[in-house]
């Protein structure tokens, strides 16, 4: 303490104060050496100075944001300060220099405190993000993917596998997805029928680990090196305020001394004051760096729990978690209609515009029959930026080909009538050659020899036109007949499996018996009362609820109440209800018709109106009657409150065309003519209906067939259930949401006939086509697409009558190619009735699919069966061959390239085409700010109001023992 006394270097003694930042560098190294990590388990430091990044934000509380009021802060700040020095230099001329500057510096820093508050800073954290190159690609897994190309084998012509084949054993068995997994991620999509293509898998890129971690352990690491530098400071601060109190005391002895001068007091004053505040500045800068806690954790002096949050989820998956499936084939499975390519292309380039997309890799054989036109995706993609890259699978040769395109025949006759059997033959690069087409028949349940009914030869037009050929065939024998037309193969023929087609003929001496019930003499009711009455193969009874005794009707037989007893409801197989009023029915006769349905297949159609609907489906729960009605329809109605509110739409201003399903265009029973071609083309040309009763949802295992087409009408992006059907036991239920497809005889008046006589064929076949009295084969649809599945359903009784009780029971599946499959059918849980069984399989290929089901212990061995017949639209069979110039013209005006088969599409060394090489990594880097930190701000504003007013008070202080104003 000698330095205190007179003689003494006055400047030492000044600067005694701001001695203790010599110590710093000192201090740093020791602190480095002596801090103990907070956890024994810290992580890695495995953040790099971009991954998080925090920095101080200032939102000034007056507005700053145009360059002259930042002027005229800078010139108040200046002006402020001008004012205050000038009035401290005036004040203390008479004083020592050290208390001119203690002075100044405390009413500075007060000053400061203020400016800081008007800046308003915050804190704000920034998280790096990577946004890693990717590349999408796009496969065609529409019907022609699963033709067959012709390979030459020697010196033949022979069958090569399926074109979806060549895409699957790429991806399963070459180098080229890992290769590309180096630089990008992988997003795999099928495309067909659908205007924005299914995401199947993405592959993320490889090696990310090495290169990010989860953002919960950014966060943990992040706190942990902030805890670091907090207790740095904070031992810092610890000295500075041991230095300060040390200078402090040192004044407090020399000014009880009484030999020292007032300017070495005023010195050292000066320099304790000075240390004390900048040590409660270190406190408060330390606090501020971990402003979550408080000042003891800060300081160490408290343990922190950095554990990571339970509910948080990381940011990024390994890539070695996530690698290619095994079920490509699954997966790639060819099951669309039809093949939209532009709109897969342009959904993808709308998708991926300005972010990291390295290009469009699209496999696929080049068609394009229906959505965007190619040529509008391709402008999309070249105005993006995004390149092409095609890769052509199938050949570009047109496959000589034979196909029987359709048979048409009547599906019941009666004995010794004479009926009409038509065939559709096309062929591909076999115009002008001549073959024998013959028509053969069959038993359908005994199976013998085939039997040659008639044969007549056709010269073959060119691609694609169609020849007809007709048979006249008279059948004396009851029961289920198939006939089929076979062509003969002829040389080049790439596949004979589709050079025969077959339908089968019922021949039977009954008529169909039809219950038609109206609760009002509707137009749809009218039309269709006339045109059952007029046909002879009908037995109409009719039921009109709003008639008086007495009414006449156009009806074999005119009914005036619903079946009350077995037998009479038993008698029928079809029903069909116009806006029914089901409250007309007892608890008996819901029953009755319910049994009806699920045990005797019976076929139900039941079409919505504004009158009865309702009236009956906002009945509350609970009453037995209509809950059994109610389980009968497809869809489920909205509950009693909401009944009113969406009632739906009945008396519209405009017409809206039916949105057909895929299960609606594949259904036979719905088409507008004799081929799938016919009927999109009859539909498109329907204007539409008007209205529909709303209803709230398909029940489990319903098809939506058809949707009321307006937007507007549409709830979570869902359009309103028009057309939908389901299984009920044994039977089929068909549900219509209005009353308005006479409609469809302003295109032709035959349509409306057509309509209404496949969908009663259809519901009631169940009944119609019955093998045996233990039980009912049945299937979902008769007709398909190749690729759909087909769910087989049994109701199945035991020789004491009752239901079939077993644990599964076995069909086969005789396939189009002669080979047989086994499918199991286990109990169906909930079923309506005990006994009931399904399964189901994939139609793989174009043909007949027959599934005979043999019923346990039965005596003579019955053996129920149905057939199943798998089709590729005409869509997808026009034009086959690999389209080059589309694929080019996709490459060269995207600057991509286009490879011929995925053979090309390798990555070599000498290679300067290969993928790798021309697909160029996009990898994006982007900074997310998050939000400013509520605990900052908080703890900032404590802290510069405790600096201020602790800087203000030792000025009061200093002021007050140097007796100053």
């Amino acid at each position: 303490m000698r330095c205190l006394y007179p003689g003494t270097t006055l400047k030492l003694q000044f600067w005694l104060g701001y001695l203790a930042f010599a110590i710093l560098p000192p201090l740093k190294i020791i602190a480095i050496h002596l801090v103990k990590p907070f956890d024994q388990t810290i992580l890695p430091l495995m953040i790099s100075q971009t991954d998080i990044r925090t920095y101080l934000e200032l939102q000034p509380i007056v507005p700053v944001s145009l360059w002259w009021q930042l002027m005229i802060l800078i010139a108040a700040v200046v002006g402020i300060l001008f004012f205050v020095f000038w009035m401290i230099l005036r004040d203390s001329r008479d004083l020592p220099h050290g208390l001119t500057a203690l002075l100044s510096s405390l009413r500075v820093i007060a000053f400061c405190c203020i400016l800081i508050y008007v800046l308003n800073p915050g804190k704000r954290t920034e998280t790096r993000v990577v946004k890693t190159s990717r590349i999408a690609i796009l496969v065609d897994t529409s019907l022609s993917m699963g033709l067959r190309d012709q390979k030459t084998s020697g010196s033949s012509l022979a069958e090569g596998p399926r074109r979806i084949d060549e895409i699957a054993q790429w991806v399963k068995q070459t180098p080229e997805v890992e290769l590309l997994r180096q630089e990008h991620d992988l997003n795999f999509y099928r495309f067909g029928a659908e205007s924005q293509p299914t995401s199947i898998i993405t592959l993320p890129k490889l090696g990310l680990t090495e290169q990010k971690i989860p953002l919960s352990d950014q966060t943990v690491a992040q706190l942990k090196s902030d805890f670091q530098r907090s207790w740095f400071i904070g031992i810092l601060g610890i000295v500075l305020c041991l230095v300060g109190a040390a200078l402090l005391l040192a004044w407090i002895t020399a000014l009880f001394s009484g030999n020292r001068s007032k300017q070495a007091q005023a010195n050292v004053l000066c320099g304790g004051v000075i240390v004390m505040m900048i040590s409660v500045i270190s406190f408060a800068s330390s606090d501020l760096v971990t402003p979550r806690f408080d000042l003891w954790t800060s300081l160490g002096w408290k343990d922190a729990a950095l554990t990571k949050p339970d509910t948080e989820r990381s940011a990024e998956t390994p890539s070695q978690q996530i690698s290619p499936p095994d079920n490509w084939d699954e997966l790639l499975s060819p099951k669309a209609t039809s093949t939209e390519l532009g709109s897969a292309i342009q959904y993808i380039v709308n998708k991926e515009r300005g972010g990291p997309i390295a290009g469009i890799a699209v496999l696929t054989d080049g068609r394009n029959n229906a959505g965007v036109e190619p040529s509008r995706a391709i402008a999309a993609a070249a105005n993006a930026g995004i390149p092409i890259f095609p890769i052509g699978i199938g050949s570009n040769s047109v496959p000589r080909n034979l196909v029987v395109a359709d048979v048409q025949a009547p599906p019941r006759v009666f004995p010794s009538d004479k009926f009409q059997i038509k065939g559709i033959v096309k062929s591909y690069g076999l115009s002008g050659n001549t073959v024998r087409v013959t028509l053969v028949s069959i038993d359908e349940k005994e199976q013998e020899a085939e039997t040659i009914e008639d044969e007549t030869t056709v010269r073959l037009l060119d691609d694609g036109q169609a020849v007809l050929v007709e048979f006249s065939v008279q059948q004396q024998e009851q029961g289920k007949r198939r006939y089929i037309i076979r062509a003969d193969s002829v040389e080049g023929d790439l596949d004979q499996r589709d050079n025969q087609r077959s339908a089968i003929v019922e021949i039977v001496e009954r008529q169909t018996k039809v219950l038609l019930i109206a609760g009002g003499p509707n137009r749809e009711f009218r039309f269709l009362r006339n045109q059952l009455y007029r046909d002879k193969d009908i037995l109409l009874h009719v039921w009109l609820q709003s008639s008086v005794s007495g009414a006449d009707q156009e009806a074999d037989v005119l009914v005036q109440d619903f079946p009350k007893t077995r037998e009479d409801l038993f008698f029928f197989d079809c029903i069909v209800a116009f806006d029914p009023d089901w409250r007309a029915l007892s608890q008996e006769q819901s029953e009755l018709l319910e049994r009806w349905v699920a045990e005797q297949a019976g076929g139900l159609i039941v079409v919505a109106g504004p009158v009865n609907t309702p009236e009956w489906t906002r009945r509350p729960r609970g009453d037995e009657t209509i809950d059994k009605l109610r389980r009968l329809y497809p869809v489920s109605f909205y509950s009693q409150g909401s009944a009113q509110l969406k009632l739906g739409r009945f008396g519209g201003d405009q017409a809206f065309p039916l949105d057909f399903s895929r299960e609606g265009r594949a259904a036979e029973f719905l088409w507008l003519g004799d081929s799938a071609s016919d009927s999109q083309s009859n539909w498109g040309e329907f204007e539409g209906v008007f209205g529909y009763y709303a209803v709230n949802e398909p029940k489990p295992g319903a098809d939506i067939l058809a949707n009321f087409a307006d937007p507007a009408t549409s709830i979570d992006d869902t359009l309103p259930i028009y057309l939908a059907s389901h299984f009920y036991g044994a039977g089929r239920v068909f549900f219509q949401a209005s009353g308005e497809m006479w409609r469809i005889r302003r295109i032709e008046v035959d349509h409306f006939q057509d309509y209404y006589s496949k969908l009663i064929r259809w519901v009631s076949q169940g009944r119609l086509l019955r093998d045996s009295t233990r039980g009912v084969l049945l299937t979902d649809r008769d007709r398909c697409w190749m690729g759909d599945q087909v769910v087989v359903q049994a109701i199945l009784r035991d020789s004491q009558d009752q239901p079939l009780m077993s644990r599964s029971i076995d069909a086969t599946i005789k396939r189009p190619n002669g080979t047989t499959q086994q499918l199991e059918l286990k109990p169906t849980e909930n079923a309506v009735r005990p006994g009931t069984f399904h399964g189901q399989f994939t139609t793989g290929s174009e043909g007949d699919y027959r599934v005979s089901l043999p019923i346990p212990d039965s005596i003579d061995f019955e053996i129920l069966t149905t057939t199943v017949e798998a089709n590729i639209p005409d869509l997808e069979k026009e034009r086959p061959e690999r389209n080059d110039a589309l694929l080019s013209e996709l490459a060269d005006r995207t600057l991509g390239h286009y490879y011929v088969g995925t053979g090309s599409f390798r990555s070599t060394e000498d290679n300067p085409l290969s993928p790798v090489k021309l697909i160029q990594p996009q990898d994006q880097e982007t900074f997310l700010a998050g939000t400013l930190d509520r605990f900052f701000q908080r703890k900032l504003m404590m802290w510069l109001l405790g600096v201020m007013a602790t800087a203000l008070a030792f000025e009061w202080t200093v002021r007050r023992l140097h007796k100053l104003a």
